[in-house]
């Protein structure tokens, strides 16, 4: 069975700007497209303009632009490595619109963000991708190796609840 090939379509001039409060509606509409996840979306442009704004941000975001249409957009939150002593940056999600897919845009708001977490100090950025992803599994390798040693272990819910509910009473900051 041989692939067929998309048509070559002309290069795209794209621009990767810091996400302002007017891109909530934009961001919140891709991130809530067909196929992303299951049930409603919850990253509303009520919660993008939340999170993402005020006194302690909890992400940064960035959307490339191209054509006069916003085409993709990358979300990241500051990080810190312990073994290396080096702050770094986690794409907490990266979307691109799927007709632009393939134009570069995926690559262009990466290389802005690992410049501008560069800039910042950081010295690392690191993702996590569903494994049955096979496609953006092929994008990432294109640009960092996957680490085969390294499983990633998350506590979301109720794990995350019984966790915090165990913890010792007393005074605690919010991690």
């Amino acid at each position: 069975m041989r692939l067929r090939r998309r048509a070559r379509r002309p290069p795209l001039e794209i621009a990767v700007r810091p996400a302002g409060r007017g891109d909530a509606q934009a961001v919140a509409a891709m991130a809530g497209a067909p196929g992303r996840g299951r049930g409603p979306p919850r990253f509303t442009a009520a919660a993008f303009l939340r999170d993402g704004f005020g006194p302690a941000p909890a992400f940064r975001a960035l959307v490339a632009e191209g054509g006069g249409e916003t085409l993709g957009y990358a979300v990241c939150c500051p990080g810190y490595d312990a073994d290396t002593a080096a702050r770094g940056v986690w794409l907490a999600d990266l979307y691109v619109r799927p007709e632009f897919r393939r134009c570069g845009v995926g690559r262009a708001l990466l290389r802005a963000l690992a410049a501008g977490a560069r800039d910042d100090g950081a010295r690392w950025m690191a993702w996590s991708v569903l494994a049955r992803n096979r496609a953006a599994r092929r994008f990432y390798r294109r640009l960092a190796r996957e680490l085969p040693h390294l499983r990633l272990c998350a506590a979301f819910g109720p794990a995350f609840d019984a966790l915090a509910d165990a913890a010792a009473p007393g005074p605690r900051r919010p991690g």
